[in-house]
């Protein structure tokens, strides 16, 4: 730039004479500045640092940026947008059927709720193990940690809808009590979950995990509606325990115990593939 372009810029931007200005530009222009050591910009940080304000949060926003709320709030994007429109759909279905019918005999809502529950959280885990890898990298946390996100997510949304959906019926029918038939579906829906969880990932396949699940539940509410007469082997099949009281306690012990299982095989699989 020579200085007549310096002298036309410097016009522009001061109106003024800028003669004198010129040989300062200039100077400036060949002005070596000195390399600051790192110590030095160490230092200066430290000082500026020092000088600045101390930023008080507030207990909400510390909560908001709980790096375990973050990395759930990051997995949102994740999980397919179907299965919350999915779930959502069919819990009010459940709900609006119980209402509907009326009768202590045949609660849809109980049906229902595990039978979504373990649908979604299966499709958490299939073949496409390069994208959740990809994940991983991107977000710096384990392929365990991200699924245990998702599983929460998906298994948290439809907790809380059959919460609100069995609140309706407790409120609007006398016969019916709200924490027995909290239970009732929270029981099985945690055992199939967790179930159709371990399946998908020890097959690598959803869909497989998916429909055990699906099938297991679907013979016991057929065979357990079938006359009281039926044979030792039907009883057998028809699994009772997944809708007793009392098994209430076993079914969330082996819930947790088959989602810890599932998330070793998940680490095992990605030391394997990381090696």
């Amino acid at each position: 730039m020579n200085d007549e372009q310096r002298r036309r810029m410097l016009l522009e931007d001061l109106g003024t004479d800028v003669n004198d200005l010129l040989p300062i530009i200039e100077q400036l222009g060949k002005w070596q500045a000195p390399q600051p050591s790192h110590q030095q910009t160490a230092s200066l940080i430290d000082l500026l640092s020092a000088k600045l304000p101390a930023q008080q949060l507030s207990r909400w926003q510390r909560l908001r940026e709980w790096w375990p709320l973050l990395l759930i709030r990051s997995q949102m994007r994740v999980v397919q947008r179907e299965i919350w429109i999915a779930s959502a759909l069919v819990m009010i279905l459940g709900t609006l059927v119980t209402l509907a019918m009326n009768t202590m005999m045949i609660n849809a809502l109980a049906i229902i709720a595990p039978l979504v529950a373990a649908f979604g959280v299966a499709l958490l885990y299939d073949s496409n193990t390069e994208h959740v890898l990809e994940l991983e990298n991107a977000t710096g946390a384990s392929v365990q940690v991200l699924l245990l996100a998702r599983l929460t997510l998906v298994f948290g949304f439809d907790l809380v809808m059959g919460i609100l959906g069995s609140v309706i019926l407790a409120t609007t029918q006398t016969h019916i009590s709200l924490w027995p038939l909290v239970l009732s579906w929270l029981a099985p829906m945690a055992f199939l979950s967790a179930l159709a969880f371990l399946l998908s990932v020890l097959v690598v396949d959803a869909i497989i995990g998916a429909v055990v699940s699906l099938g297991l539940w679907a013979l016991h509410i057929f065979l357990r509606s079938t006359p009281a007469d039926h044979t030792l082997m039907i009883a057998i099949l028809s699994m009772p325990g997944l809708n007793t009281p009392g098994n209430y306690g076993l079914l969330f012990a082996a819930a947790l115990l088959l989602t810890t299982v599932a998330l070793w095989v998940v680490g095992s699989v990605e030391r394997s593939v990381g090696a």
